[in-house]
């Protein structure tokens, strides 16, 4: 055999490699028995393709990672708990341990770490603080390992750990130990260490603990990949001779992050790491670590930084955020199949996005777009499929699962669909204008989804680029970060497991693994530099994953955090809608009449500061404080402010305006994550032109002195620039609604209403205010009586009449309906009347100062399903005429009106109708005690006359019992209330009303009101609310000539009477609280039941009653101390010593 033969022979057998492996191992591993562990090397290798044999195959210490677990804010909810995984146990040499520091000489001194990825100058860094302190003494351990493998270049071991340094892998960690271990031993006199590049890995680090010294701190700096690259990039030109290429040092990266990550959060976790912002200028990154290392050693005990609570802490995570270059691997070990070639990791910069998104196209469904990328075999569809079961109105599009059934659909008959197939098998994309014509039909079918998730779409610059210019609205995207390593395990075993995907493949799946390197990647930086990229980690089990996505998900779609556990239940279904918009955009305006139609409360973060801090509460002692030295108020009190607050209306309130608020990110996250999640955000989009405008016109009569040219242009500046993130941040996940508010009031509050009948928010059914019926024959006058009303009250006045015939005259689809039912001779149907007056009141509520419906109801039921549907009438006003002077009214009107039935005959037969139908209506509404009844007998001006006297007295009584002054009395059964009541009246001279009382009154007077409230008790159902305050009402009213202060017994019993009472009676001024225990209530109550015979004064019912008593009057209690209105009397003791504490809160007041 010749020896090109030979040559020849052990080439093709790889026996160069095969003995490079073997030696290389024999030197890293220097095992007693040598043979044996040739042995056992050559018993692997056989196993092993030809591919598979490498170099160093023999000295890796791992090839898997471990994921950094995510940092948790707190307990997470039962059904959403974190699937329990078993972590991989830390590898370690078993090496004799060195002795640790001081048992053999080495300087009980402290030990600091300065960790950063390659590049980030860490080196120099240590060099300059080391020099600023004498005595401490910096070690680069890198630059130790490279003098190292200088001086002993003929060593076998040392060869091996070149190859491994110079490659980007760490050297074993017994030969970085006894480094260390030597450096620190020559450095006897040392103060300190400063030490540089090390650990690299946790082994690392546990090792130096265990066998050298404790650490005291650890110092990160901080810096963004892509910066740490930039700057690679820059050497990398200025320099002659490469020191690393530029694999390598996407090696290191790619082990910083695998390797050192871990190591971070374990000191994070102990609370010894203290992070600097790498990012900045090299002065900047000096001065902050300076002053941190001069923090951190001025307190020093024994000679050490003394050790922290163990505890998180907060810490930057930017680097601990897996980033987008793709580390270097090989194959499984335990792989049997076909190697896989992969791409050669180089950085790509992302590209330049030319087409920007400018949100969704109108003619599309406006649901929020999320893509989730990944590297094929990341789990994408796994995910989706996931997510899709937990979201039934998520709407799942897998553009590779498309495209596969339009290629199954349409075979190869069609030249386009086999050109697509042709292209898909071979690993390549499917031409831009098909995919985006089957996303954009897809989306069309299904215009009431929450959200779509678009899976394996776009994977270029130039699909992205399409979606903007033709979709748009991409709301963020979710990464699916995977090591090669793991796409190819999962791959090959698809593709071993019979998948019959054409594009399974090994030529594709390795023209698409170089795709999505080469492509998708920069693609995702792309969309990461505009921050809508999430990344998670997708190396691990897939409920851990799935965990992570549905947080996401969770928060960006309905405000919900998987980590946080507020007690916010009474939150959850009351609707929280933030409002935005400069000074002089009108938001309190439209915020009043959202309130006024809507039932909304209005919450200003300014007004519940001022009301805690008149309240004299503690926490408004410390606002005042606060204030009083010139601090912002912190973010966390204004917070609870708010909650509370939402907490006290929250089973009253329609939903909430948040006004003004968020002012930035922060705050809306922040409330979102602990106090409710907004519905949605109303934002009022003006030109500064017009808000100055509009500021200038105050300041003629505002005399604010903030209104005048230089401080309006400021407050704008300052608004768009605190603004536009929050604006920024709703507008990507689909919750903000834009208003244009150039226009007039009304104009503006239209397209509120739009918005509100989108997100399907109906009016509240008590914003309709002040109503009332007008009644009367006809040619009564009472149409040009309710003209005269209109210009001097304010009313509006409405006629289904007019209604109906406005109705037709449209030409809409329900005019035409009305058209052919009165052509037909029919009437028109009750439910249709009702429509049209509901609508139309609802036009106007937020105007009009009261209805006037004109002519009805004209028969009973109208009336009664008005109350049903619409409200309660106000009154009645009934123009009272005799037939004979309707009879020549009309007559005489028939002279000029042309009408047809103005005639005697059918005059008659109308007056007729009228009283049959009418006259029950009146006495409905005269038991009511409902009916004002007006003579309209004379001239329209003498009839004004009393007209004018009914308005003016309705208006002057609601004026002074708005001026009255009202106290609530509240006290459990036993406590009292009653005595200290009559107590009051007889000193102080107030009216004492129980609605008790007034109920039972009632019953005995007989009247028709009377006997419906008997009807309704006997059956053991609630008088309704209404009935009972319009006793109050009318009492009040009865006594305001002898008094306008007011003892109301009993109640609120619950927070909705209360604010029922303040709006549609009078406001509350105080409230009157007897506290007793529930043991004195009780043996109170017993012994009066010894001889009252009231059945319910028994131990049993008792118990019953003080637990209602405290369920219901707790949120009342609660409710009017925010407002600074309760006083609180314990009333334990006897009558006397209980009034002596009455008179002093009655003696503080002027009444």
């Amino acid at each position: 055999m010749s020896t090109e033969d030979a040559k020849a022979y052990l080439s093709s057998r790889e026996v160069p490699r095969l003995f490079e492996c073997l030696m290389t191992g024999l030197m890293f591993h220097r095992p007693k028995d040598h043979i044996q562990y040739l042995i056992d090397c050559l018993e692997k290798v056989k196993t092993k393709s030809q591919a598979e044999i490498t170099w160093n195959m023999f000295v890796e210490v791992r090839s898997t990672k471990t994921p950094l677990p995510p940092i948790d804010n707190g307990k997470r909810p039962p059904t959403r708990e974190r699937p329990s995984t078993t972590e991989t146990a830390i590898v370690t040499h078993t090496t004799n341990p060195l002795p640790p520091i001081g048992s053999n000489g080495l300087p009980n001194v402290p030990a600091i770490f300065i960790i950063g990825g390659p590049g980030s100058g860490k080196s120099s860094h240590a060099e300059q603080v080391a020099a600023k302190h004498p005595g401490w003494v910096s070690i680069n351990l890198g630059q130790l390992l490279l003098a190292e493998i200088k001086n002993r270049s003929t060593d076998e071991k040392w060869k091996a750990v070149k190859d491994l340094v110079v490659n980007g892998e760490l050297a074993p960690e017994e030969v970085t130990l006894e480094l260390l271990h030597d450096i620190l031993k020559h450095n006897t006199q040392a103060e300190g260490f400063i030490i540089q590049g090390f650990p690299r890995d946790m082994e690392q680090a546990k090792e130096f603990e265990k066998k050298i010294s404790k650490v005291d701190a650890v110092l990160l700096l901080d810096c963004e990949e892509n910066n740490l690259i930039d700057k690679f990039q820059r050497q990398d030109k200025s320099r002659n001779e490469k020191d690393i290429s530029a694999n390598t040092f996407a090696r290191r990266i790619a082990t910083f992050k695998e390797k050192t990550l871990p190591v971070l959060k374990y000191f994070d976790d102990a609370g010894k790491l203290f992070v600097v912002n790498g990012d900045k200028s090299e002065e900047e990154v000096q001065e902050e670590l300076s002053y941190l290392f001069d923090t951190l050693i001025s307190n020093l005990e024994n000679g050490r930084i003394p050790t922290p609570p163990k505890g998180p802490r907060p810490t930057s995570t930017k680097m601990m955020a897996r980033r987008l270059v793709t580390p270097p691997c090989t194959p499984p070990e335990n792989s049997q199949h076909q190697t896989l070639k992969w791409p050669t990791v180089t950085y790509i910069p992302p590209p330049e996005i030319k087409v920007k998104d400018e949100g969704r196209l109108s003619h599309l469904p406006q649901a929020p777009v999320i893509f989730l990328a990944g590297g094929p075999g990341s789990g994408k569809g796994t995910q989706c499929a996931k997510v899709t079961a937990r979201y039934h109105d998520i709407i799942h599009l897998s553009m590779g699962d498309i495209l596969r059934k339009e290629i199954t659909e349409r075979g190869t008959v069609d030249d386009k669909w086999a050109m697509v197939t042709k292209l898909l098998r071979e690993g390549d994309m499917a031409p831009v204008d098909i995919t985006e014509e089957l996303l954009i039909n897809f989306m069309k079918q299904f215009p009431d989804a929450r959200a779509f998730l678009v899976e394996g779409y776009p994977r270029d610059a130039l699909q992205y680029e399409n979606f903007n210019r033709n979709i748009g609205g991409h709301s963020y995207t979710i990464l699916l970060d995977c090591d090669d390593q793991y796409l190819h395990a999962r791959l090959v075993l698809r593709g071993d497991s019979g998948s019959e995907r054409i594009d399974d493949n090994i030529p594709a799946i390795e023209k698409k693994l170089a795709f999505f390197a080469k492509h998708t990647l920069p693609l995702l930086k792309a969309i990461d530099d505009e921050h809508k990229l999430i990344v998670i980690d997708g190396d691990r089990d897939e409920a851990e994953v799935f965990y992570d996505i549905v947080k996401v998900i969770d928060y960006s779609l309905y405000g919900l955090q998987l980590d946080q556990e507020p007690n916010n239940k009474d939150l959850i279904n009351v609707p929280v809608i933030f409002v935005l918009g400069g000074p002089g955009s009108g938001k309190g305006t439209q915020c009043a009449n959202i309130v006024k139609k809507y039932g909304f409360t209005h919450l200003s973060s300014g007004d519940l500061l001022r009301d805690e801090v008149a309240s004299g509460s503690e926490r408004g002692k410390q606002l005042t404080e606060i204030m009083e030295k010139g601090d912002l108020v912190p973010l966390d009190i204004v917070l609870a402010l708010m909650k509370d607050a939402m907490k006290v209306y929250a089973g009253v309130s329609k939903g909430f305006l948040i006004d003004g608020y968020p002012r930035e990110k922060e705050q809306g996250i922040r409330f979102e994550q602990e106090v409710a999640s907004a519905k949605f955000v109303l934002c009022f989009n003006v030109s500064d032109e017009t808000m100055t405008k509009r500021l200038k016109d105050r300041a003629q009569y505002s005399g604010r002195v903030d209104d005048n040219d230089e401080t309006i242009k400021k407050r704008l500046k300052t608004f768009h620039d605190v603004t536009q993130p929050v604006i920024d941040l709703y507008n990507s996940n689909g919750k903000l609604k834009m208003i244009d508010a150039e226009g007039t009031t009304d104009e503006v509050f239209e397209m509120v209403d739009k918005v509100f009948e989108e997100e399907k928010i109906p009016p509240s059914k008590d914003c309709f205010g002040k109503v009332v019926f007008v009644v009367g024959g006809p040619g009564s006058g009472k149409g040009t009586q309710c003209d005269l009303i209109v210009q001097k009250y304010g009313y509006t006045h409405l006629s289904s009449g007019d209604l109906l015939r406005a109705e037709v005259q449209s030409g809409s689809e329900r005019g035409k309906q009305l058209t052919e039912i009165m052509q037909k001779g029919e009437l028109v149907s009750l439910d249709t009347v009702l429509q049209l007056l509901k609508e139309a009141m609802l036009k106007k509520v937020v105007s009009s100062k009261g209805f006037l419906i004109d002519g009805y109801p004209r028969e009973l039921e109208q009336g009664v399903r008005f109350e049903q549907e619409i409200c309660a009438p106000q009154f009645v006003l009934y123009f009272d005429v005799s037939d004979e002077t309707m009879t020549k009214r009309l007559l005489g009107r028939a002279e000029t009106s042309g009408r047809a039935d103005d005639n005697a005959e059918t005059i008659k037969q109308r007056l007729v109708t009228f009283h049959d139908v009418t006259t029950p209506v009146i006495d409905y509404y005269t038991k009511q005690q409902k009916v004002v009844q007006v003579s309209a007998e004379k001239g329209k001006d003498e009839v004004f006359v009393e007209v004018q006297k009914v308005f003016d007295e309705v208006e002057a009584n609601e004026a002074a019992l708005k001026s009255s002054k009202v106290i609530f009395v509240i006290g459990g059964p036993g406590s009292g209330k009653g005595t200290q009541c009559a107590n009051i009246v007889k000193d102080y001279g107030f009216c004492h009303l129980s609605s008790g009382d007034l109920l039972r009154d009632e019953v005995k007077s007989g009247s028709e009101r009377g006997k419906r409230l008997n009807a309704i008790m006997e059956k053991g159902d609630l008088v309704p609310l209404e009935e009972v305050l319009q006793l109050m009402k009318n009492a009040m009213v009865s006594n305001l000539t002898k008094t306008n202060c007011f003892l109301v017994d009993g109640y609120p019993r619950e927070l909705e009477q209360g604010l029922k009472f303040e709006k549609e009676v009078a406001p509350c001024t105080n409230v009157l609280y007897f506290d007793v225990s529930d043991e004195t209530m009780t043996s109170r109550l017993l012994e009066r039941g010894k001889s009252s015979g009231r059945v319910d004064d028994n131990e049993v019912t008792i118990k019953k009653r003080l637990q209602t008593f405290h369920n219901q009057t707790k949120p009342v209690i609660d409710y009017y101390k925010r407002f600074g209105k309760v006083c609180q009397i314990s009333a334990e003791s006897g009558i006397d010593e209980v009034y002596v504490e009455v008179k002093k809160f009655m003696e503080t007041k002027q009444w």
